[in-house]
């Protein structure tokens, strides 16, 4: 499934569809088609345009954040329950000890400081994190925010069925689980599937779909971005993922 998920998420990537898309649009205009391949091109000119604005933002990112919002607002982390552990999910920090003693902030290391708070608040005396090298890249901060050494274990995982395969064998009974809130809905269902024991309460972090379109004016909407396409493209990646795991569930 890790293989199957990788090439689905390839071929579904908007930036590459808009590339080949226009691609063959292109050779179809060469070879005579002008018509067909004109459209192919314009669709693609669309497709890309529509990824890149905060309109695609509000029709597949805010759906996926909305619902872990209390009263429209980020959760107070003194307002979650106690539990066993607190998982904190890979994908917020990277590393390479060869090249650098610290791990790399990727634009979701929100979720890291999130496990601290929770931390910090008294919710767990224990941190679980998964990822790749998960100690190289979150240890490193985890202790800057105040975190001990001891307290934080650490699994290597590639995605988060793994994430949740590991966690399950670890036996505890209610966790709260940390990642970002854009990604928080698929990550809910496969502990739902493959760590079904488990009560698992949401402690998201990083609400960038909400940042991206809450003081948009009309106008921005419709203005295209880097940073909006990288955004909308994860967040298509997120129901892709939900939908094919709920059809080969």
């Amino acid at each position: 499934m890790y293989y199957l998920n990788k090439v689905v998420g390839a071929v579904t990537n908007p930036l590459l569809l808009v590339i080949l898309c226009a691609t063959v649009g292109g050779a179809f205009a060469v070879r005579g088609r002008r018509w067909l391949g004109v459209t192919l091109i314009g669709c693609a000119v669309f497709w890309l345009w529509l990824c890149a604005t905060p309109i695609m933002t509000l029709l597949v990112g805010v759906p996926l954040e909305c619902e872990f919002l209390d009263c429209g607002r980020v959760p107070k982390v003194e307002n979650f329950p106690a539990a066993d552990a607190i998982v904190l999910l890979g994908g917020g920090m990277r590393a390479d000890p060869n090249f650098s003693p610290y791990g790399e902030m990727s634009a979701h290391a929100d979720r890291v400081w999130q496990a601290a708070r929770l931390y910090k608040a008294g919710k767990s005396p224990k941190i679980i994190s998964t990822g790749v090298s998960p100690q190289d890249a979150t240890l490193p901060l985890l202790m800057d925010f105040g975190v001990a050494k001891d307290v934080a274990l650490f699994f290597e995982a590639r995605n988060t069925e793994e994430e949740a395969k590991v966690v399950e064998k670890l036996g505890y009974t209610k966790i709260l689980l940390v990642t970002s809130a854009w990604h928080t809905k698929r990550a809910r269902f496969m502990f739902e599937k493959y760590a079904p024991s488990i009560e698992v309460v949401c402690a998201p972090a990083d609400f960038e779909s909400m940042y991206n379109v809450k003081n948009c004016t009309i106008a921005d909407m419709f203005m295209p971005d880097v940073s909006t396409l990288g955004l909308n493209t994860a967040t298509l990646h997120e129901w892709i993922g939900i939908v094919g795991y709920k059809i080969f569930r």
